[in-house]
């Protein structure tokens, strides 16, 4: 993967020449190889970017400094992420703008222990009870929380666990220290064919969202700086041109064909699971780039009363669809 990586840097920069380019555009992916990730990569493989004159240089996220201060010192151009970043930002002291909405699913599933599958059906009945989610700002968090508040939960009705080796957190499950589970793909169907978790809802189609959730959930989205959408229109807009290609290509296309024009990189030392992972996945993408303003709404509600740190931020800010709007 490393040298993958490497491969779209060198691709991205080009010559000393072209790398002065004022439409050269630095982009960082957190976790590249991942598909929430797969427009950014589809895009290069597509030549989209290159259609629209650009030189876009896709590089993996540091944990070391994070994206949000490579954006504001002007390290990195853009950033794909999931949406809710840009409303953390803003307690961080440098807002964001989302440009274009590239997923309106997190893809997750939400599992319970096959010792409790008689007595919990739906999230509302995982009341009082132990859920594996991750880290407080995650989408996984952001998940569970969105669940329990359809499902008329409050943010002291359960207790969200740290994620852990995928082995110990079965264990848990099937021990009793854990009661149910937020799962990407591969992952889910380790637990559902192991035999130590059942599905109770399936948050990948915008159907099973809007069944799970009420509504759509804004995930992968590609966000700047306002400075940067203000002083770079035009990058911007043919940068999201080549987006909105994109997701007209996945919307028209099977999981098959465009595994076929990836990197064979992508797929790592498993490139099936990656196919399959793909394939399940790729609904997520089945929209037009626009954000959703009742949708967004929605998720910026969840993430400010689950999480009061939040709470004084604001909603307007954090995107725009002035250039999908004008997008071909």
């Amino acid at each position: 993967m490393k040298n993958f990586i490497a491969a779209l840097l060198l691709a991205g920069a080009g010559t000393a020449a072209l790398a002065d380019s004022p439409n050269r555009v630095v982009m960082a992916v957190d976790r590249i190889n991942e598909v929430r990730n797969l427009p950014a990569i589809l895009a290069e493989s597509l030549g989209y970017f290159k259609d629209e004159g650009l030189l876009v240089t896709l590089m993996e996220g540091r944990d070391e400094v994070p994206t949000e201060t490579q954006l504001a010192d002007g390290r990195v151009d853009a950033s794909m992420a999931f949406y809710h970043h840009t409303i953390m930002s803003q307690v961080g002291g440098h807002p964001l703008v989302s440009v274009i909405d590239l997923g309106v699913s997190p893809a997750l599933t939400l599992m319970v222990a096959s010792r409790l599958k008689d007595q919990v059906k739906s999230m509302a009945d995982l009341k009082g009870r132990k859920i594996f989610t991750g880290g407080a700002n995650s989408g996984k968090t952001t998940t569970a929380n969105w669940l329990a508040a359809h499902a008329g939960m409050g943010v002291n009705d359960f207790t969200h666990l740290p994620l852990m080796d995928r082995d110990k957190m079965a264990a848990a499950l099937t021990s009793g220290e854990a009661d149910a589970i937020v799962a990407h793909e591969p992952d889910a169907s380790y637990y559902a064919n192991s035999g130590v978790a059942v599905a109770i809802a399936d948050i990948t189609t915008p159907d099973g969202t809007r069944k799970s959730l009420g509504s759509l959930f804004p995930t992968t989205s590609v966000y700047m700086t306002e400075d940067y959408v203000k002083t770079h229109p035009e990058q911007v807009q043919h940068l999201v041109n080549a987006l909105v290609k994109t997701l007209k290509y996945i919307g028209s296309h099977k999981a098959a064909e465009i595994f076929a024009v990836l990197p064979k990189e992508i797929g790592g030392k498993d490139p099936k699971t990656y196919q399959e992972d793909l394939a399940r996945d790729l609904p997520m993408f089945f929209t037009d780039g626009v954000m959703p303003e009742a949708d967004a709404r929605m998720e910026f509600k969840i993430f400010t009363e689950f999480q009061p740190k939040y709470a004084n931020t604001k909603f307007e800010p954090t995107y725009t669809n002035q250039f999908v709007k004008k997008a071909d």
